[in-house]
């Protein structure tokens, strides 16, 4: 009588877990006896009450296991908690309720790897991931991979492109930078991170390669996100870190607004803000100069003279 093992996951995460248990069966000897999609439960688990002649270790494949819909009270008889035989089961969502308890507290539940809520967490996970699969990372890469990426499988998968360089000395920030992002998300983050760091130059550079093909309104909605936390940063330097909660900021995000705000000081970053909303009010209105006020304020900003 067959062993059932389930696989709960979603997406990619499903696809990846698949994957990995049945290369992990085949190591063990399991040979595959046959893939389909969802079917009958009297039927699947008659058919594989026991192994054929030659292949003792068999595994069968259910994907979209839900299509089978709930499981018969008579069926779970034929199923063991051990057996030569594995049916595995792929779900997109929790199945319990599909199955008598009795027999489900027999199957095995394979879960995809949640990824954590919180920032500081999230770069923990990226980390122990990242040193199972042998990439060496910095923190700052770390932290700028959860900053830029929600899911976990897109993650791995950078992980994965990023390995080489970690063969060749470690990955750094800027090489996530370079491999994880298109010409105008980076070209966005150099002019978020250069205007932290006081460097009007290069913010300049690349507000005007975002200009050639760019939206002003989003830039300003991600200038002013960034800007907004700094100035918090600066007027409450003993509170700063509510605000940031309070928003939703990430941890490199905060970081980098940290350094604006020892960088420019409250008064000089409030101006910085009310400037960007007044920009944002002229444009609506017809009344703005574009791009061109933009760069003023932000060479006003990171000015030596200022």
């Amino acid at each position: 009588m067959p062993k059932l093992r389930l696989i709960v996951a979603s997406g990619t995460g499903q696809r990846r877990l698949l994957e990995e248990t049945v290369k992990e069966c085949e190591k063990k000897g399991y040979v595959q006896g046959g893939r389909q999609e969802g079917g009958e439960w009297s039927s699947l688990l008659a058919d594989n009450l026991s192994g054929g002649l030659f292949d003792e270790n068999r595994l069968i494949i259910v994907e979209s296991a839900a299509l089978l819909g709930p499981m018969p009270e008579n069926c779970g008889a034929m199923v063991e908690r051990e057996s030569d035989t594995i049916i595995l089961l792929v779900y997109d969502a929790d199945p319990s309720k599909l199955f008598p308890k009795e027999v489900f507290q027999k199957c095995e539940v394979l879960k995809a790897e949640e990824y954590p809520r919180w920032p500081r967490e999230r770069q923990n996970w990226v980390s122990a991931l990242a040193q199972k699969m042998n990439v060496t990372i910095d923190r700052d890469a770390v932290a700028m991979l959860v900053e830029l990426l929600e899911d976990p499988e897109e993650i791995r998968g950078q992980l994965l492109s990023l390995l080489m360089l970690s063969r060749q000395g470690g990955v750094t920030k800027e090489d996530v930078e370079e491999l994880c992002l298109d010409d105008g998300s980076r070209n966005l983050l150099k002019l978020l991170d250069s205007l932290c760091n006081g460097d009007g130059v290069t913010a300049v550079r690349s507000l005007r390669e975002i200009a050639k093909h760019g939206d002003l309104f989003p830039l300003l909605s991600a200038l002013h996100n960034r800007m907004r936390l700094a100035a918090y940063a600066a007027a409450y330097p003993h509170n700063g870190a509510a605000f940031a909660k309070a928003l939703g900021a990430r941890d490199y995000a905060w970081r980098m607004a940290g350094q604006a705000a020892r960088k420019y000081g409250p008064q000089a970053l409030s101006d910085f803000v009310k400037g960007l909303i007044l920009i944002n009010v002229e444009e609506k209105s017809g009344r703005g100069a574009g791009w061109f006020s933009l760069e003023l304020l932000i060479l006003e900003l990171t000015s030596p003279a200022r």
